[in-house]
């Protein structure tokens, strides 16, 4: 099985080139991460309609655990959002267990493992019946 390092080294060569890398400029790595992100699909469509698009990015992102107040903050920003549910249902189907950080889809990440959990007991409990 290929380790997921190596997955995404493969998908940067295939956009960039072997040696790509070492020339790579802001216009560059947006082609990058939108290659990596959305598979060349381009950036969903819902996005321009998310109502974090002008917000600045730190928000949603904070820097202490226990930032509870910067959590409300860009949890209201979610919750007044016509794309919240299709930010969750994005960020669930990419985001690793382990790595899961900051609010997304109006969800903490503590939040988002705990929906994950629910459905892969819900997966698991559909399965025995």
């Amino acid at each position: 099985m290929t380790a997921a390092p190596e997955i995404v080294l493969r998908r940067v060569r295939d956009v960039l080139g072997s040696n790509g890398l070492e020339r790579l400029d802001p216009a560059g790595a947006r082609l990058l991460l939108r290659e990596l992100l959305f598979d060349s699909q381009g950036v969903p469509d819902w996005h321009c309609q998310a109502a974090c698009r002008d917000v600045r990015r730190e928000l949603f992102f904070p820097e202490h655990p226990g930032a509870a107040e910067q959590v409300r903050e860009a949890k209201d920003v979610c919750a007044r959002c016509p794309v919240r549910a299709e930010c969750l249902t994005d960020v669930m189907a990419w985001e690793r267990p382990g790595y899961r950080y900051g609010v997304v889809g109006g969800l903490s990440a503590r939040e988002r493992q705990q929906l994950a959990r629910s459905r892969r007991r819900e997966v698991q409990g559909g399965e025995a019946a």
